[in-house]
């Protein structure tokens, strides 16, 4: 069979469009869009590239392939989440309720080009009438004449997080025409840039050239050029330094530790996500190395949650793990036994105390809570000295001293530090130094963002219910 599908992608046109896998009844398992049909759809024929399991599967129920052509990439953005919604195809995850997706706009038209939010439905209304105003063009440009567009994104807060980033490091105006020229008649900027989140183009605060240099950026950072991005940062910082305009170039150099900083977090959580296929893999705990970390999440001292998550080096015991890359390569996270805490006894602001809370209370559950509750090899906690030596006590207590190992990583404000802390990294001797910084620092993460997620939640109900 996939003999059979391998010759229907080669016979599919290098034209944008929409793609349908189908199985042997004729149901639609899954639907996907492409710049080159051809090349996309052949793609999952190479075995060089793995998609993962769930896709894998899907392959090979499926017995034929359709397609449908589109005049641009942004049509076919349009018709995949039509088709989606439509068949509800079993192995696709975003775009199956009736929601409409968000974008990112860009109005290249203008002098000083502002970003702003657009809904499906304006992208379609849009794509409509500039079809009907060019009626002697077959094609529509995927930037719709001077509108380039980024996305999908499957919610507007999504988008609104992703413009805040953004913001920080590239002022932008998302003002209309109208506000644009009010202000520029007062002759000063709006509240945006009070808050410097606006370099106030309106009110002479930036010139033309500039500004497009900095929308000419996002544009790469938002197309995922950001090596490119960081090039030019670069360049422009050491230009500005050698000829001693020092104020610009401090500027930069913030704007390039923001950015190393959010590639940083965007290599973790794609190595994350890529990783988590823990079904794929079954721990032994002769040659493995199971490791727990914790973290605390809380707003001066309310909704105060504590987060347990699981990661594995695989042959960790028996084969020396000497890189970073090595250690990343043999490690998954196993979200069977992650685990949420709500804190009960802690009052006021000390996480210290509210991660002796949750150490008391899982390392309880070790002689009661079966296999799932086993300890690791390795305790990692997101902190420094002081939550590590009550995690010390909290073991010494609990009579485990020799039953597992306990260490801790500090972050600093920033999260780019990693600093190891404690001696019990020693019981592990195969993990190096380095392969545990960036096991931790995997870890720490993901412990993180486990953590937060919970809070919101917690804090989202208790909202609701007052």
């Amino acid at each position: 069979m996939t003999s059979a599908l391998r010759q229907q992608a080669a016979a599919l046109p290098f034209l944008p469009g929409v793609y349908l896998f189908k199985n042997e009844a004729g149901q639609v398992l899954y639907v996907g869009k492409a710049v080159r049909l051809r090349e996309r759809v052949r793609s999952y024929f190479a075995k060089e590239i793995g998609r993962g399991p769930g896709i894998d599967r899907m392959v090979s129920e499926a017995v034929s392939i359709d397609h449908q052509i589109a005049g641009s990439e942004i049509e076919a953005l349009l018709l995949e989440a039509r088709l989606i919604r439509q068949y509800k195809p079993r192995y696709n995850i975003r775009l199956r309720d009736d929601k409409s997706f968000s974008l990112i706009r860009i109005d290249l038209s203008e002098p000083f080009p502002p970003i702003y939010i657009s809904r499906e439905k304006e992208l379609e209304e849009l794509l409509v009438r500039r079809k009907r105003e060019r009626t002697t063009v077959s094609k529509v440009s995927q930037k719709i004449d001077n509108q380039e567009f980024f996305g999908p994104y499957l919610s507007a807060g999504s988008v609104k997080l992703a413009l805040k980033t953004i913001r920080k490091i590239w002022p932008f105006r998302d003002c209309s025409q109208g506000k644009y020229d009010t202000y520029a008649k007062l002759g000063h900027g709006c509240l945006f840039a009070t808050l410097k989140l606006c370099d106030a183009p309106c009110a002479a605060g930036i010139g033309a050239e500039e500004y497009r240099k900095n929308i000419d950026q996002i544009r790469m950072f938002l197309r995922g050029d950001r090596q490119q991005v960081l090039q030019l940062v670069q360049a422009e910082m050491e230009r500005c330094a050698a000829e001693e305009r020092f104020e610009q170039a401090a500027k930069l150099r913030d704007r390039l530790q923001s950015l190393l900083h959010i590639q940083d977090v965007a290599e973790t959580r794609r190595f994350i996500g890529s990783q988590q296929r823990s079904d794929v893999y079954r721990y032994d705990p002769e040659t493995d190395i199971r490791v727990e970390c914790y973290d605390i999440s809380n707003i001066q001292g309310a909704y105060a949650v504590g987060s347990q998550i699981t990661g594995v080096i695989r042959q960790g015991k028996v084969e020396a793990a000497k890189s970073g890359e090595e250690a990343r390569r043999r490690f998954y996270l196993d979200k069977s036994r992650y685990r949420k805490y709500r804190i009960k006894t802690v009052e006021g602001i000390s996480d210290v105390d509210m991660l002796k809370e949750v150490l008391t209370r899982r390392l309880k559950r070790v002689t009661t809570g079966g296999e799932h509750w086993a300890l690791p090899d390795l305790i990692l906690l997101d902190g420094g000295k002081g939550q590590l030596h009550a995690a010390l006590e909290t073991r010494s207590a609990a009579k485990l001293e020799a039953a597992v190992a306990m260490a801790a990583v500090a972050k600093g404000p920033t999260r780019r530090r990693v600093d190891l802390c404690g001696n019990d990294f020693d019981r592990l001797p195969l993990v190096s130094p380095e392969a545990w910084k960036t096991v931790a620092e995997l870890l720490r993460e993901e412990a993180h963002r486990f953590a937060i997620s919970y809070y919101r939640r917690v804090h989202r109900r208790s909202a609701l219910e007052s």
